[in-house]
């Protein structure tokens, strides 16, 4: 797939990362690509925590502000051979080509600290500082099966992340990719 594909369809408009399906493709791509050649992938999905108490306290503006500067943010932590997007509102997908497992958990911590430290806003009107935190979900893929879409392992992250949020918000919950190859996933190993 082209890196430098037409900005004006493929990109958001607020946060200049990759969108939904253009990174659905990638990962559509890297899936047959672990299928032939038995590389390792991982997918980390993560949704900004509170993005909708944010908005309503703080106002749209500063909402749109803190997705702005974590675009910059996670685009800047990753490698530029990792596919970044904004998938919806408030929720960010990374695709990270050809990693193994130790690498693909260092990486979601790691950005999940970055995003931690570095976004902490200020309403200048009350003083008032607010932390702007993310729940993240890590699929691991060891070997994949062409046969399982995209969709179905962005599924997965989105469950961890949902887990994540029910854990207490701003950690990482992982699991193993589901394949038709392998025995059940090993799933709700926390690393936070």
């Amino acid at each position: 797939m082209n890196r430098d594909p037409d900005a004006a369809t493929a990109t958001d408009a607020l946060t200049t990362l990759y969108t939904k399906s253009v990174f659905l493709a990638a990962l559509e791509k890297e899936i047959h690509r672990s299928d032939r050649f038995g590389h390792p992938f991982g997918l980390i999905l993560m949704e900004v925590d509170r993005l909708a108490e944010i908005n309503a306290t703080f106002g749209d503006g500063v909402g749109d502000r803190v997705l702005e500067r974590m675009g910059i943010g996670v685009r800047s932590y990753f490698r530029e051979t990792d596919w970044v997007a904004r998938t919806s509102g408030g929720t960010f997908a990374v695709l990270l080509t050809e990693t193994p497992r130790a690498t693909a958990e260092r990486l979601a911590e790691g950005v999940r600290a970055m995003i931690e430290h570095r976004l902490q806003f200020e309403d200048h009107e009350s003083g008032q500082q607010f932390p702007v935190t993310v729940s993240v979900g890590l699929v691991i893929a060891q070997s994949m099966d062409r046969n399982i879409g995209a969709d179905s392992l962005l599924a997965e992250a989105r469950a961890a992340v949902e887990r994540a949020k029910q854990q207490g918000r701003n950690r990482v919950e992982q699991v193993d990719a589901r394949t038709s190859r392998s025995a059940p996933p090993r799933a709700g190993a926390s690393m936070a």
